[in-house]
């Protein structure tokens, strides 16, 4: 009787299940560094002592010394991604038949671990899949399973693991929904791999004047007027940072509602979580209920309220501390801090690695013909905000293939491709934008040819 209590009778119940920080499992809870969290699989990543990177159907190995390049070995179909855990590399195929997991040492000896879909990372000694049903499973470096857990939310179009958190961006959000979510673990008391997940939406977007008809929010979520709210609207009177305000005045206006709609994250770096995305603030007509009165009939409610509020928007790069995602209750705001604003507005991503933002851009795509279009690298000290251009080139291709970036200790890595992808070509850079290297050319052979700056 009390086996079918524990195994099978109380996992049924909420309160069996408790946080971390309580469990008398918790040192076996999570990977215990607070600070960092899961690595996803990607084309590059750094070794313990070089570097793996993906070159089509091809896993690639450069020595420590950034010099020497060898194959380690070769597949029938293409490479999707690869993680790395000291000098073992873990991989994925491209190929919508082969849901295979697998290893491969130096020697180029390939061991398939499982199948399974997903989002693949790696955080501590263990491998974590998150898939669209949505739910975590946890393996070890053998391929053998230790949990599988399900994740009550809808379908995960984006997410990231730290500490057996979940936090994503929910797939087909409303526009006005800022989207950003956290699935929260508890453990059951007699098993620390049986876990409990609640998911809540991370309150990112503030609302200051009550709504009326048409607007997208509800009273309860109206707020008095605070110190974000006072900075972010002394930053749209300026004029220098959001879209164009000249065309009205807002002296007529009150500060309505300040909105955060994040498209991407980083994984966890230094303790923090970094968002890119829109900052939409909206503005509301002080004479507005007198305007509503006059309005023609016919109009929906939230037609007239257009009519009587102004939107202006910004592209913005800001942090969450994880502290902040594990410990603030379902009713407070997430506090956000302001890294710095995107001017240039087409920003290609960004990948966050030792406290520097890189940031990738190219220009923008009218005709397949022209062959001028140039690819820009950034870089940004994400304390200060400030950043700077460290390269540039010309495409090796012409076309709408977006170029894509990586990041490892020492190095910058470019991928080029050409349409569809037929093609491609794999540039190195140093983290200061300096001695860019062809690493790979068009038909896949290793070159290491200087190019010019």
């Amino acid at each position: 009787f009390i086996i079918v209590l524990i195994f099978f009778v109380l996992p049924r119940f909420d309160f069996m299940y408790i946080s971390a920080d309580k469990h008398w499992q918790k040192e076996k809870i999570g990977d215990r560094d607070e600070k960092t969290g899961g690595t996803e699989i990607e084309k590059v990543k750094q070794g313990a002592n070089g570097i793996y990177f993906v070159y089509k159907d091809k896993l690639m190995y450069m020595d420590e010394a950034g010099e020497q390049v060898r194959e380690i070995c070769k597949l029938q179909s293409e490479i999707s991604g690869i993680l790395v855990k000291d000098d073992t590399a873990f991989f994925r195929k491209r190929d919508e038949y082969d849901y295979g997991f697998y290893k491969v040492d130096l020697s180029g000896k390939i061991v398939k671990l499982f199948d399974a879909s997903g989002t693949s990372s790696i955080e501590g000694e263990n491998i974590y899949i998150l898939d669209g049903e949505p739910s975590l499973r946890k393996y070890d470096f053998n391929g053998r399973k230790i949990f599988e857990n399900k994740v009550k939310s809808d379908f995960i179009s984006s997410g990231m693991i730290f500490d057996n958190y979940i936090f994503f961006i929910r797939y087909n959000f409303d526009i006005s929904d800022d989207g950003v979510e956290v699935s929260i673990p508890k453990y059951y008391l007699f098993d620390a791999n049986k876990i409990n997940y609640k998911t809540r939406k991370l309150k990112l977007s503030r609302y200051y004047m009550q709504p009326e008809a048409g607007n997208m929010y509800w009273k309860e979520d109206v707020i008095p007027y605070d110190s974000v709210a006072k900075e972010v609207d002394k930053t749209v009177r300026e004029g220098k940072i959001f879209d164009d305000t000249t065309e009205k005045n807002l002296d007529d206006y009150e500060l309505q509602s300040v909105e955060l709609l994040p498209w991407s994250f980083s994984e966890v770096q230094d303790g923090y979580i970094y968002l890119y995305g829109e900052q939409r603030v909206t503005y509301r007509d002080k004479k507005y209920k007198e305007k509503l009165s006059t309005m023609e009939e016919g109009l929906s409610n939230s037609d007239k309220m257009k009519k009587v509020t102004y939107t202006t928007i910004a592209r913005m790069l800001c942090r969450i501390n994880v502290d902040d995602i594990k410990y603030t209750s379902e009713d407070d705001y997430i506090n956000y801090e302001l890294v710095c604003y995107d001017l240039n507005k087409r920003w290609g991503g960004f990948i966050i690695n030792n406290k520097n933002a890189y940031v990738l851009k190219e220009d923008e795509y009218f005709d397949s013909s022209k062959e001028d279009r140039n690819i820009y690298v950034y870089s940004m000290d994400v304390d200060t905000g400030l950043y700077k251009e460290i390269y540039r080139k010309k495409r090796f291709f012409n076309g709408n293939y977006s170029a894509e970036m990586f990041v490892t200790d020492k190095y910058i890595f470019i991928y080029e491709g050409s349409e569809y992808g037929v093609k491609e070509c794999i540039t190195r850079i140093d983290r200061d934008g300096n001695n860019p290297i062809l690493v790979m050319d068009e038909n896949g052979e290793v070159v290491m040819q200087a190019l010019e700056k």
